[in-house]
């Protein structure tokens, strides 16, 4: 760890009450000690104390933690566990290595936006040229084994041209009060050009100057990994390109998104890193706070449910401004699901990396969303999306799941 002495100062105040266990959506369904923070949190003095080496077995405890932040919120210590882990993450990749597979998506694909954007392009011919149906039908992936099958139907259905390839790279209006630049990130831009189409009418909505500049991947997912180099690169591309923009605000649309451009600031320390970071909002942050929000006229008459998305309620802190949009909107019923703050096991790529885990976790919110007989349900992360609309197709639910900015699009008349 880069500050070992720091890490232990961390792991020391760890009383070992065991409050992380009654939060942690792993331990929930594993009942396994070392799947908890407490439990990782003894593993990781060991090993900083030298009574313990990057074992497999360690790397894969450390692998198994969705970074969802509720041990950290329960914790009366405030220990910074999903930090901790991260950090003990990049250790072993710096002393044992990455997989030849992450070390290429990283290192050639996300830093790369062309080489990206044929990625997206071969998974969307893989679904329309009849592959996808030839493969699931011959079920070769399931005589290959290694949950290959499952994973397989993860995969959402591929945009055939990606958003920012469907848009100009300024939509202006006449009199703007504001000119704000918009970060669509990965998913929305390959995977769900509709949330793109709907932020950029509700801001049109709001007499916004919109920018959309080249961007790349906020890192995240290297980071979360454990490449802190590939994520600084992307970090330092994406601080240069949207402060070139000369904008009042950065959107995001995606929850996780927004966690990691926001800490740009600590992560480079950087003036420009800093600048770029105190501008950055979420989407119903920004259209909770920072203008006068105009909903639409147009009634919405659905009983609506509501899904927060780790690193938007924990990670950023936006609790009641979603809940006060889906309030503003005409004709709509809101009920609130149990553990609506309960991680839905997306997690990034930790839903690819454990499949049968992720959705024992996602089965459990599927049943919280169910239990509200709600006819759609909205969240502002597109990977929670993904997640809860694969575990809902597996129930045979027919609950519509929609992006925030989505719903309060259909608000306003077709123009």
């Amino acid at each position: 760890m880069d500050n070992p002495a720091a890490a232990l100062e961390y792991l020391d105040r760890c009383s070992k009450c065991g409050s992380c266990q009654a939060v942690c959506p792993l331990y929930g369904e594993t009942r396994a000690e070392p799947f908890v923070a407490r439990g990782k949190i003894f593993l990781l003095k060991n090993y900083l104390e030298r009574k313990l080496d990057l074992s497999p077995k360690m790397k894969e405890i450390m692998s198994l933690c969705l970074l969802c932040k509720a041990c950290t919120y329960q914790c009366p210590n405030k220990i910074p566990v999903d930090e901790l882990v991260i950090q003990a993450r990049s250790e072993i990749v710096r002393k044992k290595g990455m997989s030849f597979v992450k070390k290429n998506v990283f290192q050639h694909f996300l830093k790369n936006n062309g080489r990206l954007s044929f990625a997206a392009k071969m998974g969307y011919l893989y679904q329309r040229s009849g592959l996808q149906w030839l493969i699931r039908k011959s079920r070769i992936l399931e005589m290959l084994g290694h949950d290959l099958a499952q994973k397989e139907s993860l995969l959402p259905q591929m945009a055939g041209v990606p958003f920012r390839n469907q848009v100009p790279r300024l939509v202006s209006c006449r009199e703007p009060r504001l000119r704000v630049a918009y970060y669509t990130g990965c998913l929305t831009n390959y995977v769900f050009p509709n949330t793109g189409h709907a932020v950029l009418k509700v801001l049109q909505e709001q007499q916004l100057d919109i920018v959309i500049p080249e961007q790349w991947c906020c890192g995240i997912p290297a980071l979360a990994s454990g490449d802190e180099k590939t994520a600084a690169e992307l970090a330092r591309k994406n601080v240069e390109s949207f402060n070139n923009a000369g904008v009042d605000a950065v959107i995001t649309d995606c929850a996780s998104c927004g966690q990691m451009l926001r800490k740009y600031a600590d992560f480079l320390g950087t003036p420009g890193s800093k600048n770029f970071a105190t501008k950055v909002l979420d989407f119903s942050e920004f259209l909770d706070k920072a203008v006068s929000f105009r909903v639409g006229d147009r009634d919405i008459p659905v009983t609506v449910t509501y899904h927060d998305p780790c690193h938007l309620r924990r990670g950023q802190g936006v609790v009641e401004a979603p809940r006060r949009l889906i309030g503003s909107v005409a004709g709509l019923r809101f009920i609130e699901m149990k553990e609506p703050d309960r991680c839905c096991g997306s997690a990034g790529s930790f839903n690819l990396d454990h499949y049968r885990l992720a959705s024992k976790i996602g089965h459990r919110k599927v049943q919280n969303i169910l239990q509200t007989g709600a006819d759609v349900m909205v969240t502002g992360c597109p990977s929670c999306i993904m997640q809860i609309s694969h575990n809902l197709g597996l129930n045979h639910s027919k609950v519509q799941v929609l992006h925030l900015a989505e719903l309060i699009s259909m608000t306003y008349a077709d123009e």
